[in-house]
């Protein structure tokens, strides 16, 4: 799985069973990543502050809001360094006839960012009941592939869970067609509900406190 964000501010990822070989997290620098780029090639990182085009997923999102939406790679808001990324998005936008094409600039610019995020990258192997916390807006994350064996109770078990944070900080200008709100402190992210919500309601039931026996 290549280096890519999610629509969340934290990922949480709980190891609850290990896969027989591999499945190893990878976890890079968004800052490191942009800082190289800003060393070696400040023409392919000025593309990186511009849309690309990418394909949604196939949700609720896409059905109201359209399957594709453009936004930048990196973003800088109150000198805070922003990225949402997943080339996988970006190429199956490029395979609708409708969206403009990459330029080989560009492409490139992806490239550098890959090459430089594969390079700097730190490999962090779950032992199961680890779980990792990461902000989304700074860290890429990815995995190396992985092998099972069900025979011997060795099959990958990752569970995920997408947090909007009650502090996060505001986002740049241009992610409000990703992420609909960039204030500082929303929920935001997530899968849009078909009400409209970026969350499921909650329960009267849930919100009772149980009684002490």
């Amino acid at each position: 799985m290549r280096f890519h964000t999610d629509r969340c501010d934290v990922i949480a990822l709980l190891a609850a069973r290990n896969s027989k070989a591999g499945g190893i997290s990878k976890l890079a620098s968004i800052k490191t990543i942009h800082n190289e780029m800003l060393r070696r090639r400040p023409d392919l990182l000025e593309l990186l502050f511009q849309p690309y085009w990418r394909r949604r997923a196939e949700d609720i999102e896409a059905a109201k809001l359209g399957r594709f939406v453009a936004l930048p790679v990196f973003g800088l808001r109150d000198g805070q360094l922003t990225s949402q990324y997943s080339r996988t998005f970006v190429e199956q936008a490029q395979e609708d006839p409708g969206i403009p094409r990459l330029t080989a600039a560009q492409d490139e610019a992806l490239d550098l960012l890959a090459e430089i995020a594969e390079a700097s990258c730190l490999h962090a192997p779950f032992a199961p009941g680890d779980i990792q916390l990461l902000n989304n807006h700074v860290v890429y994350h990815g995995r190396t592939a992985y092998e099972n064996d069900a025979a011997a109770g060795q099959e990958r078990l990752l569970l995920r869970l997408w947090l909007a944070m009650p502090g996060s900080r505001a986002l740049p200008p241009g992610f409000e067609t990703y992420w609909g709100d960039t204030a500082a402190g929303v929920v935001r992210g997530g899968t849009l509900q078909a009400d409209g919500r970026r969350s499921p309601g909650v329960s009267a039931a849930a919100r009772m406190v149980p009684a002490l026996a």
